[in-house]
């Protein structure tokens, strides 16, 4: 789900909440996590502190990267999927204790934030993590100060990344094919993970790089299979697979589209 910052602002402008904890987690690579649930009484925030992930809320998957901040309902269900890396993230959980009737919904739901500079929040979350760890009662009046100066922060940072949105989007979508491009992806899975609609991301893809994404896709993983064909010995099939291509011989032709060499003329002229 998508949330207009205004609302966001208005949100938390209107509601009263309470901080109420927080903790930070590591999920090893290559590792998928269920069964779990968001807490039932609080909602919270779900901020990435190093690597990338897909997270999913109530089935619906957000790709986390070091620009996203998750924003979680009550009692929802959690699924997580880690990729080549180690993921670590910190919750943060806050109650609301008073809502306007328009707003208590966001108790409910889930969204992303996107941001552009996500360091003030970072070292602000690293403090409160410290914090947490501090019983006495004046500590606990520092969380509280500190989690207002982090909802501050997402509010100003979200506000300021709205104007490059749509460069901002792109640049996910890239960094995602560019994660993620040895997989079998298409845009309706682009669509649904960055939650656009699958023909704005081609029209907006196309305006930023002037190509579309299954274009740069494709352009990217002949790319890589120049240099596996460089610097390896692996036979065509297997590189063909390495880079996305369950057919070699659709691979071939792709390859040959692309560079005006077949794979293994491409070899043998600039093996190393």
């Amino acid at each position: 789900m998508a949330i207009q910052t205004n609302d966001l602002i208005e949100y938390f402008a209107t509601s009263t909440i309470e901080y109420r904890n927080a903790f930070q987690a590591t999920q090893r690579a290559n590792k998928l996590d269920i069964n779990r649930k968001t807490a039932f009484q609080m909602c919270g925030f779900i901020i990435p502190l190093q690597g990338t992930a897909r997270f999913s809320l109530n089935g619906v998957p957000y790709h986390m990267d070091e620009q996203t901040i998750l924003h979680a309902g009550k009692n929802m269900d959690i699924k997580i999927k880690t990729y080549d890396e180690d993921w670590t993230y910190a919750v943060l959980h806050y109650e609301t204790m008073q809502l306007e009737e328009k707003f208590k919904h966001f108790e409910h739901e889930h969204f992303a934030i996107e941001l552009d500079n996500m360091q003030p929040i970072l070292t602000k979350v690293e403090q409160l993590l410290l914090k947490n760890l501090s019983p006495d009662h004046f500590s606990q009046f520092e969380l509280k100060v500190i989690f207002m100066n982090i909802l501050q922060e997402i509010v100003n940072s979200a506000r300021n990344s709205e104007y490059d949105f749509t460069l901002q989007q792109v640049s996910k979508v890239i960094n995602y094919m560019h994660a993620h491009y040895e997989e079998n992806i298409s845009i309706s899975e682009l669509a649904e993970i960055f939650h656009i609609d699958s023909r704005r991301i081609a029209s907006l893809f196309e305006k930023i790089t002037g190509m579309t994404p299954v274009h740069y896709l494709m352009k990217y993983r002949v790319s890589k299979a120049k240099d596996l064909l460089k610097v390896t010995d692996l036979p065509i099939s297997e590189i063909a697979e390495a880079v996305g291509y369950q057919d070699h011989f659709y691979f071939s032709r792709v390859f040959k589209k692309t560079t005006a060499q077949s794979p293994s003329a491409y070899r043998k002229e600039n093996a190393r």
